[in-house]
């Protein structure tokens, strides 16, 4: 790893894992904030799962290793934030069971998505560069999407939101989500893969 990528990711561990944490105190434990925590581990992914995507052949081991890299690295950010809003606020405190295991569930999935549709990006692309720059251009529209769909929604349609924002909303769209992401992840991998794996 070089010098430079080594200190941006030390970096992002101690923003989000120390900084917004120790700022947001016990708001952070909060679903709106956890979800797209649990979700930071696919800006790990993107960009190696593009390399592994641009070798030939491409190896589903390789990409399998950056997708659980990616998703090992969004499960410490996430360790690290609790672990400061326990020492911030004095005692222990964790969201239930369900919860963190359905953040786990689900970043992973996330994780294995990304890497597929890097994938896809990847052998659609002119140069590595040009993936990448596609991925983050996509990110971004993501975010943007994410921030304005919500201030668009009517009163009904946000108390639906909401429902699916308590813990056994969240069991619930876990069950959906999970295999929904599995059948688009292979999907991408067999359609994109056929012909350059053999």
């Amino acid at each position: 790893m070089r010098v430079g990528a080594l200190i941006a990711n030390v970096a992002v561990l101690l923003l989000f894992g120390v900084v917004v944490p120790w700022v947001k105190g016990i708001e952070f434990l909060d679903l709106f904030l956890l979800i797209p925590y649990a979700l930071l581990s696919v800006f790990y992914v993107s960009p190696r799962a593009v390399a592994v995507a641009c070798e030939s052949p491409i190896s589903l081991a390789a990409l399998g290793r950056t997708a659980l890299v990616g998703w090992g690295m969004g499960v410490l950010i996430l360790v690290m934030g609790f672990v400061t809003v326990n020492v911030s606020v004095g005692h222990r405190v964790l969201p239930p069971l369900p919860v963190l295991l359905c953040l786990l569930v689900v970043s992973l999935m996330a994780c294995l998505l990304t890497a597929a549709v890097a994938v896809r990006v990847a052998i659609g692309a002119a140069s590595e560069e040009a993936a990448r720059s596609r991925i983050r251009i996509g990110f971004l529209v993501l975010l943007c999407a994410a921030l304005a769909i919500p201030r668009l929604l009517s009163e009904e349609a946000t108390g639906v939101l909401l429902g699916w924002m308590t813990p056994e909303g969240m069991v619930r769209g876990t069950m959906i989500l999970v295999p929904v992401i599995a059948v688009g992840t292979l999907w991408l991998l067999r359609v994109r893969l056929a012909r350059y794996t053999g």
